[in-house]
């Protein structure tokens, strides 16, 4: 293994090493994990550590250098405290992505060959696709994701991650407001919609709730299948129906909360009355009130888009928080995996899965009872359930939004699929992008 010139042993403690080692494990098939966990604890597979875990495991320097170096995605050089990864599928890349890779480069002042700017702040990545296709080009710094971003957007869009980064997390301190149960915000949080903004639109929110004391849940929901309206917020009501804003920007959140909410608290009130007051002698003069961005779901053309549309893997969209495993189960969630691990056997399962005509989402769509069938009468015992979440195809991204917006609906079908096929074991295969 090849020493690094800017790293030594003395730099790295043996007994975060050792930690690792004691809770991934030290056989040749941790190797991998092994490798991961050290780069997300470096940002980078430093020398000292590698020789470190060849010496407390059975893993060979061979086995160690032939793997590490096999993957693009493990660096053997310092990386910046945060990465920013250029999508450069097809989408982003027949809409500029090249000319915005070029800005970045040149107001990080790298020179040709570095990926890392001089103060290990950022590091500079290519990838594949982050499945984002309706918003192209787009950027990903870290876990946040911008959209149509244009070479004269980079600063903004760097500042903006520092900024960001900046904000205090402590929540402030207020008397909550309590509201008839069965209100609350939704915002989608889905990649495409944080890539249109509404990461910042659900601070907005969250901030403005604060300051003026009004306790009203904020509910993440998945995607609402209209990504060229995004950010989208819906305020729903238990006795009247709900009202939805599109493309709504983080400035335009105090007057939706305005529209739908006051404070009880006397001087807040007082201070919230004047605030209107003063935004409706603004508005009727000089702009248009933030009500522009409401869509009536009742509209012709938005109906028309809408109610032909029979939400099955999508059910309950835009309702339901993709990470409740309660609200999930309340929603009837892992019934039908229910049903079959008590009254079905492997092949009345396969009988149903035929009769219903379900056929794979890719290109050849093989019909999955017939496919389910070979798997259950394979030789052999060791069966395994594979859920495949690598989208290469140009513009292909229903895959991540199903993933991100129900998971849980794919974990139940694949138990219901491990109980069709004799399989006890699953595996998820998720690319780095996503």
């Amino acid at each position: 293994m090849k020493q690094d010139s800017n790293t030594d042993s003395a730099e790295f403690d043996p007994r975060e090493v050792q930690n690792l080692v004691d809770r991934i494990g030290g056989k040749r098939e941790h190797l991998v994990p092994l490798l991961q966990a050290v780069q997300e604890q470096y940002h980078y597979l430093p020398g000292p550590v590698l020789r470190m875990l060849c010496e407390m495991t059975v893993i060979t320097p061979a086995d160690m250098a032939g793997v590490s170096t096999f993957f693009p995605r493990f660096r053997h050089h310092p990386a910046g405290e945060h990465t920013i990864r250029v999508c450069m599928g097809t989408a982003c890349h027949v809409k500029g992505a090249e000319r915005v890779l070029d800005a970045i480069y040149r107001h990080l002042k790298l020179r040709p060959g570095q990926d890392t700017d001089e103060n290990r702040l950022f590091t500079v990545d290519q990838v594949a696709c982050l499945g984002c296709c309706t918003l192209a080009p787009v950027v990903q710094i870290d876990q946040v994701t911008y959209g149509h971003v244009t070479p004269s957007r980079v600063p903004h869009i760097l500042k903006d991650f520092l900024s960001r980064r900046r904000e205090s997390a402590a929540a402030q301190k207020s008397r909550p407001v309590s509201r008839p149960a069965g209100t609350e915000i939704r915002i989608g949080l889905g990649s495409c919609c944080q890539a249109s903004g509404s990461g910042a639109v659900f601070r907005a929110i969250k901030d403005t709730l604060t300051e003026l004391e009004i306790s009203v849940p904020v509910k993440p929901v998945g995607c609402v299948g209209m990504c060229h309206q995004t950010p989208l917020v819906e305020i729903a009501f238990p006795d009247r129906p709900p009202v939805l804003y599109a493309r709504v920007r983080d400035q335009d959140i105090r007057q939706i909360i305005h529209n739908h909410f006051s404070p009880e608290h006397p001087v807040l009130k007082i201070r919230h009355l004047a605030s209107q007051w003063l935004e409706d002698l603004y508005t009727n003069e000089t702009w248009e009130p933030v009500t522009r961005y409401a869509i009536d779901i009742r509209d012709r053309p938005v109906a028309a888009f809408l109610d032909r549309q029979k939400h099955i893997t999508t059910e309950h969209y835009g309702v339901i928080d993709p990470f409740s495993l309660d609200e999930y189960k309340t929603r009837e969630g892992f019934t039908a995996a229910r049903h079959c691990f008590l009254n079905l056997d492997p092949e009345q399962i396969i009988d149903v899965i035929k009769s219903s005509g379900l056929r794979g989402r890719g290109g050849a769509g093989f019909p999955t009872g017939r496919k389910w069938k070979a798997v259950l009468q394979a030789k052999g015992r060791s069966r395994h359930i594979i859920c495949n979440c690598d989208e290469g195809d140009p513009g292909a991204f229903m895959d991540r939004m199903l993933l991100e917006s129900y998971p849980y609906r794919v974990i139940e079908g694949m138990m219901i699929a491990a109980k069709a096929v004799g399989a006890r074991e699953g595996f998820f295969y998720i690319r780095a992008e996503y």
